[in-house]
Protein backbone atom coordinates (compact mmCIF):
# COMPACT_ATOMS: atom_id res chain seq x y z
CA UNK A 1 0.00 0.00 0.00
CA UNK A 2 1.17 3.29 -0.72
CA UNK A 3 1.74 6.25 1.62
CA UNK A 4 -1.25 8.73 0.22
CA UNK A 5 -4.61 7.40 1.52
CA UNK A 6 -8.18 9.11 1.77
CA UNK A 7 -8.67 11.29 4.96
CA UNK A 8 -11.50 12.54 6.43
CA UNK A 9 -11.28 15.50 10.12
CA UNK A 10 -13.73 14.93 12.89
CA UNK A 11 -14.55 17.00 15.90
CA UNK A 12 -11.91 16.80 19.09
CA UNK A 13 -12.84 13.66 21.07
CA UNK A 14 -11.58 13.05 24.80
CA UNK A 15 -10.61 9.09 23.93
CA UNK A 16 -7.93 10.48 22.06
CA UNK A 17 -5.30 11.55 24.68
CA UNK A 18 -6.17 7.86 26.39
CA UNK A 19 -5.62 6.37 23.46
CA UNK A 20 -2.11 7.90 23.06
CA UNK A 21 -1.01 6.76 26.16
CA UNK A 22 -2.08 3.11 25.95
CA UNK A 23 -0.31 3.11 22.30
CA UNK A 24 2.73 4.76 24.35
CA UNK A 25 3.27 2.01 26.45
CA UNK A 26 3.26 -0.49 23.53
CA UNK A 27 5.93 1.46 21.80
CA UNK A 28 8.44 2.05 24.92
CA UNK A 29 8.30 -1.84 25.18
CA UNK A 30 8.89 -2.15 21.37
CA UNK A 31 11.70 0.67 21.42
CA UNK A 32 13.16 -0.58 24.83
CA UNK A 33 16.36 1.40 25.60
CA UNK A 34 16.42 2.92 21.96
CA UNK A 35 13.94 5.98 22.90
CA UNK A 36 14.47 8.70 24.71
CA UNK A 37 11.14 10.21 24.69
CA UNK A 38 7.94 9.72 23.59
CA UNK A 39 5.51 12.99 22.99
CA UNK A 40 1.75 13.05 21.91
CA UNK A 41 1.56 15.74 18.77
CA UNK A 42 -0.32 16.85 16.05
CA UNK A 43 -4.07 17.94 16.36
CA UNK A 44 -5.19 15.52 18.17
CA UNK A 45 -2.87 16.53 21.03
CA UNK A 46 -4.77 19.86 21.05
CA UNK A 47 -8.07 20.10 23.51
CA UNK A 48 -10.57 21.35 21.11
CA UNK A 49 -9.44 20.72 17.58
CA UNK A 50 -10.90 19.63 14.29
CA UNK A 51 -8.37 16.66 13.37
CA UNK A 52 -7.88 13.53 11.23
CA UNK A 53 -8.59 10.38 13.61
CA UNK A 54 -5.06 9.57 13.52
CA UNK A 55 -2.69 9.93 16.74
CA UNK A 56 0.80 11.42 15.83
CA UNK A 57 2.96 10.32 17.93
CA UNK A 58 6.44 11.61 18.12
CA UNK A 59 9.49 9.66 19.24
CA UNK A 60 13.00 10.67 19.94
CA UNK A 61 15.55 8.44 19.39
CA UNK A 62 19.58 8.94 19.17
CA UNK A 63 19.80 7.74 15.69
CA UNK A 64 17.22 6.76 12.95
CA UNK A 65 19.21 3.40 12.38
CA UNK A 66 17.00 1.51 14.24
CA UNK A 67 17.51 -2.05 15.83
CA UNK A 68 15.91 -4.48 13.33
CA UNK A 69 14.69 -6.06 17.25
CA UNK A 70 12.69 -2.54 17.41
CA UNK A 71 11.58 -2.66 13.69
CA UNK A 72 10.43 -6.27 13.92
CA UNK A 73 8.82 -5.37 17.65
CA UNK A 74 6.86 -2.55 15.51
CA UNK A 75 5.81 -4.81 12.65
CA UNK A 76 4.50 -7.46 14.82
CA UNK A 77 2.44 -4.55 16.62
CA UNK A 78 0.81 -3.89 13.56
CA UNK A 79 2.99 -1.09 11.93
CA UNK A 80 3.77 -0.53 8.28
CA UNK A 81 7.16 1.00 7.99
CA UNK A 82 7.82 3.52 4.71
CA UNK A 83 11.27 4.68 5.97
CA UNK A 84 12.57 8.33 5.64
CA UNK A 85 9.73 10.20 4.76
CA UNK A 86 10.73 14.25 4.30
CA UNK A 87 13.81 15.23 5.98
CA UNK A 88 15.27 13.27 8.94
CA UNK A 89 12.27 11.49 10.07
CA UNK A 90 10.96 7.86 9.87
CA UNK A 91 7.64 6.88 9.18
CA UNK A 92 5.59 4.24 10.87
CA UNK A 93 1.64 3.76 10.61
CA UNK A 94 -0.73 1.48 11.79
CA UNK A 95 -4.35 1.40 10.22
CA UNK A 96 -6.34 -0.98 12.91
CA UNK A 97 -9.24 -0.21 15.15
CA UNK A 98 -8.27 3.04 15.93
CA UNK A 99 -5.10 4.91 13.13
CA UNK A 100 -1.34 5.77 14.75
CA UNK A 101 1.26 7.46 12.73
CA UNK A 102 4.73 7.47 13.99
CA UNK A 103 7.43 10.13 13.23
CA UNK A 104 10.63 8.39 14.62
CA UNK A 105 13.30 11.60 14.94
CA UNK A 106 16.14 12.34 16.47
CA UNK A 107 15.37 13.50 20.20
CA UNK A 108 16.00 17.58 20.38
CA UNK A 109 16.99 17.36 16.71
CA UNK A 110 14.97 20.25 14.39
CA UNK A 111 11.89 17.86 13.51
CA UNK A 112 11.56 16.97 17.56
CA UNK A 113 11.99 20.74 18.09
CA UNK A 114 9.76 22.21 15.78
CA UNK A 115 6.81 19.20 16.17
CA UNK A 116 6.35 20.13 20.18
CA UNK A 117 6.59 23.90 19.43
CA UNK A 118 3.93 23.75 17.06
CA UNK A 119 1.83 21.63 19.61
CA UNK A 120 2.72 23.94 22.40
CA UNK A 121 1.61 27.32 20.44
CA UNK A 122 -1.40 25.81 19.65
CA UNK A 123 -2.80 24.56 23.27
CA UNK A 124 -1.59 28.05 24.49
CA UNK A 125 -3.40 29.88 21.55
CA UNK A 126 -6.96 28.34 21.48
CA UNK A 127 -8.04 31.28 18.98
CA UNK A 128 -5.55 29.84 16.04
CA UNK A 129 -5.97 26.52 17.22
CA UNK A 130 -9.77 27.34 16.04
CA UNK A 131 -8.49 29.32 13.06
CA UNK A 132 -6.21 25.97 11.90
CA UNK A 133 -9.48 23.47 12.74
CA UNK A 134 -11.53 25.68 10.03
CA UNK A 135 -8.47 26.14 7.47
CA UNK A 136 -8.75 21.71 7.76
CA UNK A 137 -12.18 22.13 7.51
CA UNK A 138 -12.32 24.26 4.11
CA UNK A 139 -9.42 21.83 2.90
CA UNK A 140 -11.28 18.76 3.11
CA UNK A 141 -14.62 20.85 2.01
CA UNK A 142 -12.52 21.51 -0.89
CA UNK A 143 -11.59 18.40 -2.10
CA UNK A 144 -7.97 17.92 -0.77
CA UNK A 145 -9.45 14.75 0.68
CA UNK A 146 -6.06 12.31 0.54
CA UNK A 147 -3.42 12.60 3.11
CA UNK A 148 -0.86 14.35 0.12
CA UNK A 149 -2.63 16.83 -1.38
CA UNK A 150 -4.79 17.84 2.15
CA UNK A 151 -0.82 18.13 3.73
CA UNK A 152 0.57 20.00 0.22
CA UNK A 153 -3.01 22.46 0.72
CA UNK A 154 -2.12 23.51 4.32
CA UNK A 155 1.77 23.41 4.32
CA UNK A 156 2.34 27.33 4.08
CA UNK A 157 -0.36 27.34 7.11
CA UNK A 158 1.63 25.30 8.87
CA UNK A 159 5.02 26.74 8.18
CA UNK A 160 3.60 29.91 9.08
CA UNK A 161 2.68 28.04 12.55
CA UNK A 162 5.82 27.25 12.95
CA UNK A 163 7.51 30.93 12.61
CA UNK A 164 4.54 32.48 14.70
CA UNK A 165 5.51 29.74 17.47
CA UNK A 166 9.29 30.31 17.51
CA UNK A 167 8.43 34.06 17.99
CA UNK A 168 6.53 33.47 20.76
CA UNK A 169 8.93 31.10 22.53
CA UNK A 170 12.06 32.10 21.41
Amino acid sequence: MGIDEIISVLPYDEKWNELFQNEKANLLKAFGDDVIDIQHFGSTSVQGMIAKPIIDILIGVNTLKLNSSVTNNLIEQGYEGFGEIGVGRLYFRKRQEYAFNLAVVIWNGEQWVNNLLIRNYLRDNPDVAKHYSEKKLKSINNGYTTLLSYSDEKADFVYNLLEQAKKSFG
